[in-house]
Parts: structure tokens; C-alpha cells; sequence
């Protein structure tokens, strides 16, 4: 299905409305953990997106991805809390397991998943943006500048700085 379609679908009744916004919830939530690094900041963003995204389905006119249209919808959410706020960004509680994994295997991937998260969060706004929605949704650097309002040279020389600035922050010390 388009895009437009699933708009279209949604827009037609309140059941199709409540599907689409269930579909989307996970990742606008994961968007929103990856940028704020603290649950309740993440579902509190996650809830003001998923109300702000249901208002304004009909303003989508099909220009650009309607994944691309969301996350912008869910960055500018988080810039608005983060000026209202001045939201902190920390803690994660959340890892990667495999169950063939011995538990010390687990508990060194937990925590080199929290210290990443957390270098991932003390990143500046403008860095853990384009990383987040590179590297956690994969998004290419066209959709990126389109969610950012960004020029794709500007995403490429935010990646290089923001990837710079997480090495130094997550092999300690910080170099800026």
C-alpha cells in the first residue's frame, strides 16, 4: 500500500485510524527513547506525537515518506519539550539478549549497550538526531535532510561530527 493510501485508509474511520496509529507507535516510541534516553520523557514524547500525528493525517499531501513525515512530527516534538523542559537525557533500561548467550556474554552486551546509549545520549541535539535516525531506523541521508530540513551535505557533515564526537565519548573523554 502507498502512502497516500494508508493516509486515505486511516482518515476513513476511526478503527482504520486507531490501527494506523498502533502500527506506528513502536517506532515513534524507539524514536523518542533514542533521543531523550529516558522512558517517561520517551512516552511522554511518544503520546504528544501520536496526538499531533492524528491532527494533522490530513495535512500529509504524499511529499516524501509518510515514515519521514512522522519522525519529523516526533523531532520536533522533542525539540518542543526539550525548550520547554530542558529535558536531561540518561538512563536506559532496555537490552539486547540472546538466549545463546552465556551470562557473562549478557551482562558485558548490557553494558556495553547502556554505556552506548549513553554516549548516544550526551551527544548534542543536532548530532544524536541524525544518528539516531540513521543508524536506529536507517533512514537514507535524503530522508534525514527531509525530517531535519537539512541540505544532504549537512546530514553527511553532522553524521561525520556527531559519529566523531560518540567515539570520544564512548571511549571516554570528551573532546570538544
Amino acid at each position: 500500500m502507498q502512502d497516500k493510501e494508508i493516509v486515505a485508509d486511516a482518515l476513513r474511520s476511526p478503527d482504520a485510524l486507531s490501527r494506523f496509529l498502533r502500527t506506528v507507535e513502536p517506532f515513534i516510541y524507539q524514536t523518542a527513547y533514542y533521543l531523550t534516553g529516558k522512558k517517561a520523557d520517551a512516552e511522554d514524547i511518544t503520546q504528544e506525537s501520536l496526538w499531533k500525528v492524528c491532527r494533522s493525517l490530513g495535512q500529509y499531501q504524499g511529499q516524501g515518506s509518510l515514515r519521514g513525515w512522522i519522525h519529523r512530527v516526533v523531532v520536533n516534538t522533542f525539540r518542543e519539550q526539550l525548550r520547554k523542559k530542558r529535558l536531561t537525557v540518561v538512563e536506559l533500561d532496555e537490552g539486547l539478549q540472546s538466549s545463546e548467550s552465556s551470562v557473562e556474554q549478557q551482562v558485558e552486551m548490557k553494558m556495553t549497550e547502556e554505556r552506548l546509549h549513553r554516549a548516544i545520549a550526551a551527544l548534542p541535539e543536532n548530532y544524536r538526531e541524525v544518528i539516531v535516525l540513521r543508524h536506529v531506523h536507517e533512514m537514507s541521508y535524503q530522508e534525514i535532510g527531509e525530517v531535519l530540513e537539512l541540505t544532504e551535505a549537512q546530514v553527511k557533515t553532522r553524521l561525520f561530527r556527531g559519529r566523531e564526537k560518540l567515539k570520544s565519548l564512548f571511549y571516554g573523554g570528551d573532546q570538544e
